[in-house]
């Protein structure tokens, strides 16, 4: 058995007029201008994906796609008894660019929306599947050092985004994984790329090295000090009970 607290923050930065990330987690979506940081704690009976998903395509169009992606990949699926997790979640994340295209070819108003995704599906054995598409990012805790998990589909010195849920191109995607075994004392941590643009990669390890209650708060802050010029959305995922059934 196995229990997480998620906690989130996100902030439409110094410089959006709007804020186009998504934060999804059991089918559900959360975006908004600056609300306070939020925390949940759950029980892990079965898959519980985690996903954050930063919006590309215009105001309308940014934040529509980050809302499907973000309510389609972390809704719960039923899963068949020999299906690969890794295999299950690349369709999944086909499916969604799929149907983004689709959504964006039927509304004019939202032609070439799109978005990245990156997100944790954690199992009720404790072990966790991690992935992305784009460049936003995941890191773990390990000890003092916070280790990127994700790997940032951008093209070389550029903030060209190689790869997208959406966008208006029907390609086959090639999306990032990453499987681990949960720990208590290695927190997980999903991020846009308004965090780690506007904050030193420094900054951010030690301030999640120094953890705490306010610690999205704070690494929300170091973003808005560095410029701001992006949404910014943070999601811990912390163990806090891992133990055997019954």
């Amino acid at each position: 058995m196995v229990r997480i607290r998620i906690s989130a923050v996100t902030h439409r930065g110094c410089s959006r007029a709007h804020n186009e990330d998504s934060i999804g987690c059991g089918g559900w979506s959360l975006r908004g201008s600056a609300p306070a940081e939020i925390s949940i704690e759950r029980t892990v009976v079965e898959p519980v994906t985690i996903v954050v998903c930063d919006g590309m395509g215009g105001h309308a169009g940014g934040a529509d796609a980050s809302r499907l992606a973000s309510e389609m990949l972390s809704a719960p699926h039923e899963l068949a008894s020999d299906a690969k997790p890794v295999d299950r979640m690349r369709a999944l994340l086909q499916e969604t660019s799929d149907m983004i295209n689709d959504v964006a070819e039927r509304r004019p108003d939202l032609r070439g929306m799109g978005c990245t995704a990156v997100g944790v599906t954690v199992y009720p054995d404790g072990s966790a599947l991690v992935f992305n598409i784009g460049d936003s990012r995941a890191y773990r805790l390990e000890g003092r050092y916070l280790a990127q998990l994700s790997v940032d589909h951008r093209a070389p010195d550029s903030n060209r985004l190689q790869q997208a849920l959406g966008g208006g191109l029907r390609t086959v995607l090639e999306p990032d994984f990453f499987e681990c075994g949960l720990s208590p004392a290695e927190d997980l941590l999903l991020c846009t790329d308004g965090l780690n643009d506007y904050a030193g990669a420094g900054h951010i390890e030690k301030t999640v090295v120094a953890g705490g209650p306010e610690m999205l708060s704070r690494l929300r802050d170091l973003a808005l000090a560095g410029g701001g010029g992006d949404n910014i959305s943070i999601v811990r995922i912390e163990t806090i009970l891992r133990g055997a059934h019954g």
